[in-house]
């Protein structure tokens, strides 16, 4: 059977390393966060100024640049938001990514292509048509719906689809947590999230009448499983964008996740799914950290798991390249911490190469 779409391949970038590696990867797009209004907030450092030199980067690639502006907005923000949208204008961003009205119609009014978060939880076609006549071009529904559900709002809408692929979940609906403000005072509504329902933990039974108590044991109870589509991801061809989720993420592991995706779509269009497979390329994810795999919604399946890494390598660091000789090939490296022999698999990370995979093969010291 023919397949005519094309999804887009959608990559998370929280740093220049990261950038560069998605790039390399193959990425059809970017998503990154600018300034406090966006849900990565807490670890995101880039200005208005790497908004401008990422956009001429990505241009220079042919990869689109979207911007998350995707936390609550309070009354206060507002001429932030309208100052940030204004230099967006200007730069000539892609996209930006919202769900506050605020940020909907100033970037609407402006002519900024506009595409809703998952944050705004729509779940059906006719939340889908209100934002649909509003002038969104794309949405990003509610993580809690259903493959059917997802390709029935594709049906009855003009909208574009995009919808996660791979990463990490959250316990919340939508993202929507309070845990963090509770125990941290930091609010995960607003890019602030410390994680707390990552941390393991203690699991009682308190009796009411008496106060005694019943110790169960220690556990993840609140950790959600990562994401994983690549063993259906044949299924999703219909979407106009797959996201992975991963901003914070370290550059291997947004490396690995756009070239097994885009692999993956590749071998569908080419008609080359039935005969390779998918499972090469769960090997290629299993390479960095994750978590215990799920399917998420797509089909009404459970979320939880524990919150360990079951990856079938493990990441040390070891140290820092001094100097590179370009014509030779050969790198002055000075050992920090755990040593290094030859045919180890090292990982090269920095600005402009994004990621370097290589077995060492010889090496002085």
């Amino acid at each position: 059977m023919e397949i005519k779409n094309k999804p887009e391949i959608l990559a998370p970038v929280g740093h220049y390393e990261g950038l560069a590696a998605v790039i390399k990867a193959g990425a059809d797009a970017i998503y990154m966060g600018v300034g406090k209004i966006n849900q990565r907030a807490l670890k995101t450092t880039f200005t208005l100024e790497d908004v401008k030199e990422i956009r001429k980067i990505t241009q220079d690639a042919g990869v689109k640049q979207y911007i998350t502006l995707n936390s609550i907005v309070f009354e206060d923000d507002l001429p932030y938001i309208e100052e940030t949208l204004d230099a967006l204008k200007e730069i000539g961003v892609d996209a930006v990514i919202g769900w506050d009205m605020a940020v909907l119609t100033g970037a609407i009014g402006r002519g900024i292509e506009t595409h809703l978060s998952t944050m705004a939880s729509v779940s059906n076609s006719q939340a889908a048509k209100f934002y649909e006549k509003m002038g969104v071009k794309r949405i990003v529904p509610a993580r809690e719906v259903k493959l059917e559900g997802l390709k029935e709002i594709k049906k009855k809408t003009n909208l574009e689809i995009e919808i996660f692929v791979h990463g990490a979940m959250c316990m919340a609906v939508s993202g929507r947590c309070f845990l963090s403000h509770d125990v941290f005072e930091k609010s995960g509504n607003r890019g602030e999230c410390y994680q707390v329902c990552r941390h393991e933990f203690d699991v009682k039974i308190v009796s009411k009448n008496t106060g005694t108590e019943f110790y169960l044991g220690s556990d993840y109870v609140l950790s959600a499983r990562d994401l994983v589509t690549i063993n259906f991801v044949d299924q999703l061809m219909w979407a106009d964008s797959w996201k992975i989720e991963g901003r914070n993420k370290n550059p291997d592991y947004a490396y690995f996740s756009v070239k097994a995706y885009k692999e993956a779509r590749d071998r569908i269009l080419n008609g080359e799914w039935d005969t390779k497979g998918w499972k090469d390329l769960l090997d290629m994810l299993e390479r960095v950290y994750h978590r215990e795999w799920d399917n998420g919604f797509y089909f009404g399946e459970a979320l939880f798991g524990i919150n360990k890494s079951i990856a079938k390598e493990k990441k040390v660091y070891v140290g820092e390249v001094i100097k590179f000789y370009p014509r030779i090939s050969v790198a002055e490296v000075r050992i920090v911490d755990n040593p290094i022999k030859i045919g180890d698999t090292i990982h090269i990370i920095g600005k402009k190469t994004g990621l370097v995979r290589q077995k060492v093969k010889s090496m002085q010291v």
